[in-house]
This record gives C-alpha cells, sequence and structure tokens, in this order.
C-alpha cells in the first residue's frame, strides 16, 4: 500500500483512468507502470513514507521537504524533476483553525504525486474534471489548472476579509466594543497568515514559470502569466487590508484611551471635591472631648451648610482655573 486516497492515468483527451486502494496493489502498480499517471496521496500516512524511501527518483532532500509538517511555498527544479509546495485556503469544516492547507507536488514527464492532509477543493476539482471528460491532458496541463483553481479561491478569502473590516471601520465610528475588537484580530490574524505563504507563493511561481520547463518540457511559461499576475495582485490587496487594519486598531486604541482619561479626569474632580468634606467630617467624627458644635442642637444644619458653602467655592474655583 501506499497511502493513496485516489489516482488517474491521464488518457490525453480530458479523460482519466480512476484508480483506488480499493483497486489492489497490483492495479494500482499496472496504472502506475503505464503513465502518465496522477496520485494523491496522504501524506499522514506512514504507508506514503515508506512508498516514497523506495521510489529512487525522489531525492531524499525533496522526500523530507514534501513530507515535513511546517512548510513554505517553494518550487525547486532538478534533474529527475520538479517540486512544488504550494497554499490554498482551507475550507474544511473540522479544520477550521488553520487558515491555509499545503498542497505538496513533485512531478516528473511521467507521473505528479500530491500530498496534502486536510481536504483541498481544488484536487477535488480537479478529480471531478477527470471524471467528467474535462480534465488535464497532460501533466504540465495538470499543475497548470491545478495552481489557477488554488490561486482563484484566495482572492474571494480577502474580499470578505475587506467586508468585515469595513463593517468593523463603521462600527468604530459610532462606538467601540469587545466585539469589534475580536473581530479586528481575528481579520488582522488571518491577514497575516495569508501574506506569510502568498509572498513567498509568489516567489515560487515565478521560479515554476522561469525553470519548470527544464523538468517538464512540456511546460508553457507563459500559461500561468495571468495566474502570477493575480497572485501578486493579492499579496499587494493583503498588504493594503494589513495597513487599513492598523489605521483601525490604532483609531480603537486612540478612542479607548481617550475614554479612560476622561473618565480618570472626572474621578479626579470628583475625589477633588470631595477631599475636604471628607476632611471636615473625618476631623468632627473623632470620638474627642471639645469637638466643636457637639452640643448645639443646630449643629449638623450648620455643618451641612458649611459643606455646601466649601463645595460651591471649590467649583467656582475650578471653573475660574478652567478645570469644569
Amino acid at each position: 500500500m501506499i497511502g493513496l486516497i485516489w489516482g488517474y492515468g491521464f488518457a490525453g483527451d480530458g479523460s482519466g483512468r480512476r484508480f483506488t486502494p480499493e483497486d489492489g496493489d497490483a492495479r494500482i502498480a499496472e496504472m502506475t507502470a503505464r503513465g502518465p499517471v496522477w496520485l494523491h496521496l496522504d501524506r499522514t500516512q506512514p504507508a506514503t513514507r515508506s512508498w516514497m524511501e523506495a521510489q529512487p527518483d525522489i531525492p531524499a532532500t525533496i522526500r523530507e521537504a514534501l513530507l515535513e509538517e511546517d512548510t513554505r511555498p517553494r518550487c525547486v527544479v532538478s534533474e529527475s524533476g520538479l517540486m512544488l509546495i504550494l497554499r490554498g485556503i482551507n475550507f474544511d469544516i473540522g479544520q477550521l483553525d488553520e487558515v491555509t492547507v499545503a498542497v505538496r507536488i513533485w512531478a516528473t514527464p511521467d507521473r505528479v504525486l500530491v500530498l496534502t492532509r486536510y481536504k483541498v477543493l481544488a484536487v477535488h476539482d480537479m478529480a471531478t474534471e477527470m471524471d467528467d471528460g474535462k480534465g488535464s491532458h497532460s501533466i504540465a496541463d495538470f499543475l497548470v489548472r491545478l495552481i489557477e483553481r488554488l490561486t482563484y479561491r484566495i482572492a474571494p478569502e480577502i474580499d470578505l476579509m475587506e467586508e468585515a473590516l469595513d463593517v468593523v471601520e463603521e462600527q468604530a465610528l459610532v462606538a467601540t466594543t469587545s466585539g469589534e475588537r475580536r473581530e479586528l484580530a481575528r481579520i488582522r490574524r488571518r491577514s497575516l497568515v495569508l501574506h506569510r505563504y502568498l509572498h513567498p507563493q509568489r516567489e515560487a511561481l515565478h521560479e515554476f514559470r522561469e525553470k519548470g520547463a527544464l523538468a517538464l518540457p512540456s511546460l508553457d511559461p507563459n500559461a500561468l502569466r495571468e495566474t502570477a499576475e493575480r497572485v501578486t495582485r493579492l499579496v499587494e490587496d493583503l498588504e493594503t487590508l494589513r495597513g487599513r487594519a492598523q489605521i483601525v486598531e490604532d483609531g480603537i486604541a486612540i478612542r479607548v484611551a481617550e475614554r479612560m482619561n476622561r473618565n480618570m479626569y472626572w474621578l479626579s474632580i470628583v475625589a477633588t471635591i470631595f477631599m475636604p468634606i471628607s476632611f471636615v467630617t473625618g476631623l468632627l467624627g473623632v470620638n474627642l472631648g471639645g469637638v466643636p458644635g457637639a452640643d448645639n442642637g443646630d449643629g449638623f444644619i450648620v455643618l451641612c451648610i458649611i459643606l455646601v458653602l466649601l463645595v460651591s467655592a471649590e467649583i467656582w474655583l475650578m471653573r475660574r482655573m478652567r478645570l469644569l
């Protein structure tokens, strides 16, 4: 067993001969030997590593790069084949913590290996097209289509983040709540992750266009021109989005600081007004003889009048000093 999810033999007319693990090892070996073939493998299966270690055309460094846990998009062209690691949007409901998912590719003129861990809709689209007879005619055509579909699904995600940021920005102008701050933090986190992978992905696609034909002679470098331009625009859109999010966050922080300063200011005013009152009442409340007015029946009323006059004098003084 090779950790196979499914495979297709390219018929050359857009259709493919599908085979799965249920077909048995003999059938899989037969289809693989016929070539050209597409093998979709589960990267997490130990059988995948064992099978790849037995393949003489896959260098050890390439194999380890294809199987390692954390990868960044890159393209490596060698005499034996081409390695391409890309990132796409994660649409797997069970793994929403992962913003992006990796698609690892090893391609030669006779076969292409696609290794994934999570469900990737672009890969499923490729299989559906092969079943419908509208798929790729060759391995080079397969790679171009797969890259196009991965890129196509990134743009709507950035559009959704821009719309969410517009809502946060509008709400922040009226009132700032913890909900807006949480949503802004989510937008910034997703845009940061996307930018982290899209920026090197742009360079990987440039490398693929420049040198891919060395490993795949049938590859047309111009076929990816528009896709590469789209990735460049997506990177620029992400940089603009991150800049806007930073401006919104700074504005929210300024408004929160202003509100806190205003609250602290009024607390200080109240404390200033009541501090003399507390001093007077505390002094008259000591349990010692000789306290003025202790034996006078009108002493409390006189004290209240004095305190009112004291507060009035404080407020007048604060207004003169423009503190109120």
